[in-house]
């Protein structure tokens, strides 16, 4: 068998709390400071160290990014808003209306904008990835399904959901390859209205049977009807957790599973009853600790679900030969006018 070839691959990530908690407190520190200002750096130092730490068959990935546009898109976000809020105080409601609308119309062109930036910026094994969806494909689908979910009610989101999964996949690339997507929308709409479904039920069942118990005890035991209610509200915090946990790892499977490169297939096998354990126990690290455990709580998550994705086979090889050729086009993209990036 070829060396170069891996079997069942998965991701390793060895970043660890305490390097971390460093660097999230310098930059909470620094952008409070600035007054928000340093965020833009914050965000590469974030993610520098991210994928950084990031391995697939030995080799780092590498966010690349300037702050600086990252600053400029921040800034843009944010002048439109003091826009729209001061023209709302000042009773200019034509003003912010023409603002809002504006700004909307804007949406298809920013999400496209963001993933062009995250593609550009993030480097693997000597190749940047590329992102070449056009703008017009963006409003396209927007503009589709933006009508599809009116006229339906949202009924059809999960078949557009699904499509906008496509739409991101097919059109990135590594090299000369793009990935791509293979996923059914049947498995979104069973995920959605089967799974989720049963999932709520189960939470209205619970509720509604200590709610019938709670009333009777009030008129008795005040005090224990007390307790049920503080029993409810915990319920309630459980539930939004494993609804959280269960819906991505779900989504999550569905997604991942059905994304290649080549001949290369991905393996995603995060399991919801474990993600959501992790995302209930990380609010409740958090909230004792009053913040400070944070870090760990983001390193513990990324490192699951990293570690539980990967590749049934991988051949870095058949991509080192594209690095050369690849590399004046990718020179040339950095040149785009609209660099910037919006994400928070």
């Amino acid at each position: 068998m070829d060396s170069g070839i891996l079997q069942n691959q998965p991701f390793e990530f060895k970043g660890n709390a305490s390097d971390f908690f460093a660097i999230w407190f310098v930059n909470v520190v620094l952008t409070i400071i600035t007054l928000g200002i340093y965020g833009a750096w914050a965000k590469v130092r974030t993610n520098h160290y991210i994928y950084g730490n990031t391995y697939l068959g030995g080799h780092a990935f590498e966010y690349t990014a300037n702050p600086v546009k990252i600053l400029i898109g921040r800034l843009i976000v944010v002048g439109v808003y003091a826009v729209f809020f001061i023209a709302s105080e000042l009773g200019f409601f034509e003003v912010a209306g023409i603002v809002f609308i504006l700004f909307a119309l804007l949406i298809p062109l920013l999400i496209r904008q963001a993933l062009v930036f995250r593609a550009k910026y993030t480097r693997f094994h000597g190749l940047n990835f590329r992102y070449r969806a056009t703008v017009g494909d963006f409003y396209k689908f927007f503009l589709l399904h933006g009508f599809l979910n009116l006229i339906t009610i949202g009924i059809i989101f999960p078949y557009t959901h699904c499509e906008f999964k496509k739409l991101v996949f097919d059109n990135t690339y590594y090299g000369d390859s793009n990935l791509n997507f293979f996923g059914k929308a049947s498995e979104f709409f069973f995920i959605y209205y089967i799974k989720m479904l049963l999932l709520s039920f189960a939470f209205f069942v619970m509720v509604g049977l200590l709610t019938v118990i709670a009333v009777p005890f009030f008129k008795v035991v005040p005090a224990v009807s007390v307790l049920l209610g503080i029993m409810i509200y915990f319920i309630v915090i459980l539930f939004s957790f494993v609804l959280r946990g269960s819906l991505e790892a779900w989504i999550g499977r569905a997604v991942y599973n059905n994304v290649s490169i080549k001949e290369y297939k991905m393996l995603n096998e995060w399991i919801a009853a474990k993600l959501s354990w992790i995302y209930l126990s990380n609010f409740f690290a958090i909230v004792f600790s009053f913040g400070l455990l944070y870090p760990w709580t983001k390193i513990r998550t990324i490192r699951y679900k990293l570690e539980n994705m990967g590749f049934e086979t991988l051949n870095l090889g058949v991509f080192t030969g594209q690095i050369e050729q690849n590399r004046s086009a990718i020179g040339e993209e950095a040149a785009d006018f609209f660099d910037f990036d919006i994400g928070f």
